[in-house]
């Protein structure tokens, strides 16, 4: 039996070019990476994407930003923005990403925005990815984590901020499960 630790894990990761410290170094040069782990393509041809982001210009000379699943039928209400800076497209692009779509988008700096803003969420997902890859070939947490996980997900659980970590808390959940059922 290999006891698991996160240094480990983050040996494992710095293989990949992914660590904490590599990711750190240079969050902006990691979007193809992001992009690949997710298996999302930007892309410069027109036909055939899930996700269009795109300027365009009104009959009267004003500029606005489009971001629809179907350019050939554009909601206004919807689908149109008044800058390209709008958190709403930054979290359609962002769920494009997660959910392996393909994108077509006018602006790159828009595919780095929001790429720099899923740092968190993707070194998070692989180091889960390489956390079960390393269980897989025969490493195990030590004891002790059950306990510590339990502690965490308490005091995260009790603060007011419950609802901002519900996606870890339910992680925890599975990884105390996980142990436990071992």
């Amino acid at each position: 039996m290999k006891l698991l630790t996160y240094d480990i894990i983050e040996a494992e990761l710095a293989k990949r070019g992914c660590s904490q410290k590599q990711i750190e170094d240079d969050s902006t040069g990691f979007t193809e990476k992001v992009l690949n782990h997710y298996e999302a393509r930007v892309d410069d041809r027109w036909a055939d994407q899930d996700l269009y982001v795109y300027e365009e210009s009104t009959r009267d000379g004003y500029s606005v930003w489009v971001c629809t699943h179907n350019p050939n039928s554009v909601c206004i209400a919807e689908d149109i923005y008044y800058n390209n800076n709008s958190s709403d497209i930054i979290e359609q692009l962002q769920d494009a990403i997660r959910n392996g779509a393909s994108i077509y988008c006018d602006d790159s700096d828009l595919i780095d925005e929001a790429v720099e803003q899923m740092i968190d969420t993707f070194y998070d997902d692989i180091q889960a990815d390489t956390e079960m890859k390393l269980i897989d070939q025969g490493y195990v947490w030590p004891t002790k984590i059950p306990h510590l996980l339990q502690e965490i997900w308490e005091t995260i659980s009790n603060e007011d901020t419950a609802d901002k970590h519900k996606n870890l808390l339910n992680r925890i959940n599975v990884a105390i499960e996980q142990l436990n059922a071992d």
